[in-house]
Parts: structure tokens; sequence; C-alpha cells
């Protein structure tokens, strides 16, 4: 019976996964028009903003990850198939991202991080990299107001910059460490890494670690661990592992971000759309996909086997029919042997 039910779940998950996509679709390709038809409607605007309350309260009833992160890809495709320039496109990106902070501050998501600028982008064009640069000190201006201003979605939310701070001028180096103190201490936090790699990260934390227990006094080198190695990276108390992952725009590579906290506990999700285009329904129902894998998930690790009281319940009707056999009641598992002709 239970064996059924599992099936079924793990059915209806695979078939939203299907949906997803084409779901995506749907949206790119009509979203325009039903905003053209429904204009600047105020109570189409009032209905849609209750149907998303509705769907985020429904949503934070289930498991919900505690680190989400985006690979923001596609504002020059994005750009470029408007006919905009790519700092317009570049613009539109930074809205979807504050818009979908909004969303995980709303869920009760703790930390969300964003690969914003990696160290291989300084190999663009200066006048890219420049207009980056003015646009993501302008957006920090921007959060810290809002996150300040208590009438705001995202006021509470604390902001981190991570990365190699050696690339950056001193002016920018300023703003950043003033936006940070200005933010510290919220219930939230969002982490942008910019300029980023992974492999950055992790020789960071590698020589910060060989540091430590190298010059600092009553440190013991048998004692280094995996734990105090990953300490020592840029994320903090969020360093461990990345619940979800999530990277638009139809490529399916991690482009050297995260390569430390995907685990074998970590869900990545590869999404067609432009990063700008990247909607509200989308990541609901990457999110609702993801509760949904871990409800199976924990039921699967909860160990319950065909003797304990809960199961013993469940089966009794049906054990005429299934003939089901205790665990406990089978032999002894024969001794392995390996090719060599040893026990193991």
């Amino acid at each position: 019976m239970l064996h059924w039910v599992r099936r079924g779940a793990i059915w209806l998950i695979t078939f939203i996964s299907l949906m997803v996509g084409r779901v995506s679709d749907y949206i790119e390709e009509y979203s325009f028009v039903i905003l053209q038809l429904a204009g600047d409607n105020v109570y189409v605007d009032a209905i849609i903003f209750r149907i998303k309350r509705l769907l985020i309260d429904m949503l934070r009833t289930g498991p919900l990850p505690t680190h989400v992160s985006f690979i923001m890809d596609g504002n020059r495709r994005y750009a470029r198939g408007r006919k905009l320039s790519i700092k317009n496109g570049h613009e539109a990106g930074g809205e979807t991202l504050l818009t979908l902070v909004y969303i995980c501050k709303s869920l009760g998501i703790k930390c969300v991080s964003a690969y914003a600028f990696s160290i291989e982008n300084f190999s663009r064009p200066k006048e890219e990299v420049d207009s980056l640069m003015g646009l993501f000190s302008k957006k920090m201006d921007e959060f810290a107001e809002r996150a300040n201003d208590f009438k705001d979605p995202l006021y509470g939310c604390s902001f981190r910059v991570v990365g190699d701070m050696s690339l950056l001028d001193e002016e920018l180096k300023s703003k950043i460490s003033n936006v940070e103190s200005k933010t510290e201490g919220g219930n939230f936090i969002l982490y942008l890494c910019f300029p980023y790699t992974s492999r950055n990260d992790i020789a960071h934390a590698v020589t910060e670690t060989v540091s430590i227990y190298t010059e600092g006094p009553g440190k013991d080198e048998s004692e280094l661990t995996i734990r105090e190695l990953t300490n020592q990276m840029y994320f903090g108390p969020f360093s461990n592992k990345v619940d979800l992952l999530i990277r638009t725009s139809g490529h399916m590579r991690l482009s050297d971000y995260m390569l430390w906290q995907i685990n074998e506990h970590s869900t990545i999700e590869f999404s067609d759309t432009l990063w700008p285009q990247f909607s509200f329904l989308q990541m609901y129902l990457i999110l609702l996909k993801w509760s949904m894998f871990r409800v199976i998930q924990n039921y699967n690790n909860s160990n319950i086997d065909n003797n304990s009281k809960v199961a013993e319940k469940i089966y009794k009707p049906y054990k005429r029919f299934l003939n089901l056999t205790s665990l406990s009641s089978l032999p002894e598992p024969p001794i392995a042997v390996s090719i060599v002709g040893g026990k193991d």
C-alpha cells in the first residue's frame, strides 16, 4: 500500500517537472499579451497580488530550502533580442533579482545568493564592465534604502558582497562596506557574488585555514577538518551547502560557481528562460517540486519498517493479500568473498 502511495507521489512530481517547462514557455509567449489586455487596471493588480500571497502561504506549509542560489544568465541575449542596450538588459536582470529575493523572503527562506559577476568577466569589453560596476553601485544604494524602510517588502534584509575584493577599486569597496554595515543584523541575507569564482573561494579558504593552523597558537594540524575549511569560505554559516541552485538561459553548466557547496543533498534546476523573464510562477513551480521531493525523501529516511507500530496498523488489513515478509525473518546474508579468494 505504502509502495503504491510513494510511486503515485513520485509520478505526480515527475508530471509537475515536465509541466514546469511547458508552463514557462506559455508564460513567456503570452505574458506580454495578457499584460497589454490588463493594462494598468488596479483591480487586476490587486487580484494577482492576492493570488500570489495565497500561493506563497500554501507553499509555506511544507518544507522549504534554507539556501537558494541563482546563476543569473541571459541578460545580454534578452537585450539583443529586443534591440536594447546591454546596460538595459542588466538593469532588467537586477529587477528580476529583487523580485525573487522578495518571494524567497516571504516564504521564510533564510538565504539567497546570486552569481552577479565572475572574475572571468573582467575580460569583457571595458564599456560593459564599467556599466556593470555602475549598475552594481546603483542597485546597492537602492537595496540599502529598501532594506531600512519598514514599509518596504525587503525591510530587514542583510546584504553581503562576497568574492575577491582585491580586484575592485577603493571607492567601490568603501561603498560595499558602508551598505553592509547599514543592513547588518537582518533575519534574511542576500549574498551577491561579485567578483567571484568557486576556485577562488576554495583557494581563499585553504589559505586562511593554513594560516590559522600554522601561525595561530595552540592549533594542532591533526585537528584540521572539512568543517574548519568550510568555515573559512565566503558565505559564512551558509558555506556548507546550497539546497537549491537555479540557472537560467538554457546552459547546463555551473561556470565555476558553488562547486564546493553543491553536494548529494543539493538540487540543481536548469531553466531555458532568460534571466530577466524568469517569473514568479516559474520560481513557484520549482520550489513546489523541491518541497514535494523533500517530503518523499524525508519519508524514505524515516526508517519505518513493517514491524513498527505505524506500519503495522497500515499494513494489517492488507497482509493476507500482499503476503508480506518481515526483514527480521530473513536469514543472515552469506559471507562476502572477494575476487582473490579472501573474506571481506
